[in-house]
């Protein structure tokens, strides 16, 4: 039985474990024969990995002396180096000429490969059944639907009957579309993965899929296998997010316009009335006999010089009001701070405030919407001015610094008014805290949202020794752009 059987069976010494025979199922598997066999040690018939050491090998085998019988997959390596895997039972034998320890091996090499390929597929199953509340999706290569589970088809608003054979955009939009080049090429490569997002739309709702799509090889069939989840509730709700900045830029624009309107309407009259009244002072003196010519010269000049001064103020609201459509870009954190202190000064030489500026001559380069920034610096200011202008504040004075700390852009509107106390800090920014009458804390949580969507934020500090510092604070732009002096030193205003 011995020499018939397909099992390799060899006989080692007990003692020296040295080889006494081998069957002929074990000659063909080394490629020796049994003369050129018993010579061997471990470590000329073994793989040559750590774990078939020789010394490993005697040990096995002493293990089998000891306790009757040792069990291990060992590796052994063929007359022309071919190494194959086997499972080997080692067990001791009493003979007449005393104790041999006799190996049973078989080639498991086959075995091992089915397992390893039964393990692929299972870990391909096994990613589809992870997804939670996931619907399947078995595709051809032309995308027409091969299979689907009863969630998938649910998800789709459809029965499985309806779905089969028919092409999968049939029923949805997907984006990016699954005939786009850069999907099929993904779909092609050994392992690769693509994901997409599916619209189904039927006449009551929209649902929308998030889905990840595979192409699956076996037995030579190519085939696509795509999960989906219903995301619906994620999606609008960033529907409605993306709806409320979008407002939110609206209000930010539409409060802008208002301070420009405001500012014309104030700031136009004083030109105006003093052009008038030049007007009525030149028609009164030339009705009169003693009329000197040089005193309408001298008119016609301040009536010129005021329409300039009228002509100055829209250029620069103009010019302000032109970029109100402006989108994300780099820009210079000083330039719209030198902007805006225009509009502020303006403001503050109504209320009599002096307006001290400490710009750095360096740009503050950051990303994102000039006239937005502005109308934050702007608004932080407005409100200084309103807080300087009150009886009760004895510093007429407001300052404005930028600069740059730990990779952030940061501009500072400083008071010496009545400042704001620990238990009104965190109701500012949500409109909870406000001194006005018809005040309604809108413009700060404006400001706050136009800043965290740059990546901002509003800080609101006690000042030394009185009032209130606002520091706005924005990222520093990542790029690499020439320097050029944009702004002028501390100045008075």
């Amino acid at each position: 039985m011995a020499l018939n059987t397909r099992t390799g069976l060899l006989i080692h010494e007990a003692e020296t474990k040295n080889i006494l025979w081998a069957n002929p199922a074990a000659c063909r598997m080394f490629g020796w024969t049994l003369d050129e066999l018993k010579p061997l040690k471990a470590h000329h018939m073994s793989a040559q990995e750590r774990k078939y050491r020789r010394e490993v090998g005697v040990a096995w085998l002493q293990a089998a002396v000891e306790n009757g019988t040792s069990r291990k997959q060992w590796k052994y390596r063929a007359k022309d180096g071919t190494e194959f895997l086997t499972d080997a039972i080692a067990t001791l034998v009493q003979s007449v000429d005393g104790p041999v320890v006799m190996v049973e091996f078989r080639d498991i090499g086959e075995e091992i490969e089915l397992q390893e390929e039964l393990h692929r597929v299972s870990e391909s199953l096994q990613r589809i059944m992870t997804h939670t509340a996931a619907g399947v999706v078995v595709l051809t290569e032309d995308n027409l639907i091969d299979d689907i589970s009863p969630l998938a088809a649910s998800l789709f608003g459809r029965t499985a009957e309806e779905l089969m054979g028919r092409p999968l955009d049939e029923f949805c939009t997907s984006e990016p579309p699954l005939r786009a080049p850069a999907v099929v090429e993904t779909l092609t490569t050994a392992n690769g993965s693509a994901s997409v997002q599916l619209e189904v739309t039927d006449d009551a709702r929209t649902t929308w899929l998030a889905g990840e799509i595979e192409t699956v090889a076996h037995d030579g069939i190519r085939t696509r296998v795509l999960t989906v989840r219903d995301v619906t509730e994620r999606v609008e709700w960033q529907q409605r997010s993306d709806y409320q900045q979008a407002n939110l830029q609206y209000l930010s624009r539409y409060h802008a316009m208002g301070d420009m309107a405001m500012i014309l309407a104030h700031q136009l009259g004083q030109p105006l009335a003093a052009s008038t009244n030049y007007l009525s002072g030149l028609k009164a003196r030339l009705g009169r006999d003693d009329f000197d010519p040089r005193s309408l010269t001298y008119g016609i000049d301040q009536i010129e010089a005021q329409l300039h001064r009228a002509a100055d103020i829209v250029a620069s609201v103009k010019k302000y009001v032109r970029r109100i459509e402006s989108t994300a870009a780099l820009m210079d954190l000083n330039a719209s701070t030198a902007e805006a202190l225009y509009f502020v000064r303006l403001r503050a030489a109504e209320k009599g405030v002096r307006v001290f500026a400490d710009l750095p001559e360096r740009n503050l380069y950051i990303r994102g919407e000039s006239v937005m920034v502005g109308q934050v610096i702007i608004n932080a200011c407005m409100n200084a001015l309103d807080e300087i202008a009150q009886p009760t504040t004895l510093v007429k004075e407001l300052a404005l610094t930028t600069g740059e700390a730990d990779g952030f852009a940061f501009v500072t509107v400083q008071d010496q008014g009545r400042g704001i106390g620990e238990t009104s800090v965190p109701g500012l920014i949500d409109g909870a805290f406000t001194t006005k009458v018809d005040g309604s804390g809108i413009g700060l949580l404006i400001s706050q949202h136009i800043v965290e969507r740059h990546g901002g934020t509003i800080e609101f500090l006690p000042n030394d020794p009185q009032g209130t510092i606002v520091k706005i604070s924005i990222p520093l732009a990542d790029a690499a752009v020439g320097v050029s002096a944009t702004a002028g030193s501390r100045t008075g205003g």
